[in-house]
């Protein structure tokens, strides 16, 4: 029996729901972004499953997760889906360094070499 997947957003910690200056250190955790938790809340009340994506381990982020109210349902996995690597399963990944593949790599090529966040850090 084949059933739906729920959707699931993994979404980067650094640079999306906080705001990230570059690495200054573990403890060091930038302002929530609150565009990003009001769009978090819209997709949790669509039935999203959101997991944090980051580098950074889930004791050093937990805290500040739950003291911000940011919506997530875990870090760095999604156990409805297991899998045999580190990358959680998602519908979609919400991510600062992401580059969406055109389809053509050679047609991507200047795009990543050339690539900037939204705030314009290389």
């Amino acid at each position: 029996m084949i059933t739906e997947r729920r959707r699931t957003i993994a979404v980067d910690f650094d640079g999306v729901i906080a705001d990230y200056d570059g690495w200054q250190g573990s403890g060091v955790l930038g302002k929530p972004r609150g565009d990003v938790l009001q769009v978090l809340s819209i997709l949790r009340r669509e039935g999203w499953k959101i997991v944090v994506h980051t580098t950074r381990s889930v004791e050093n982020i937990a805290s500040y997760l739950h003291k911000e109210q940011v919506p997530f349902d875990e870090v760095n996995v999604n156990s409805d889906y297991v899998n045999d690597g580190r990358k959680p399963v998602a519908t979609v990944y919400w991510d600062d360094r992401a580059l969406r593949y055109s389809g053509d790599a050679l047609h991507d090529l200047s795009a990543i070499r050339n690539f900037l966040t939204w705030s314009g850090r290389p």
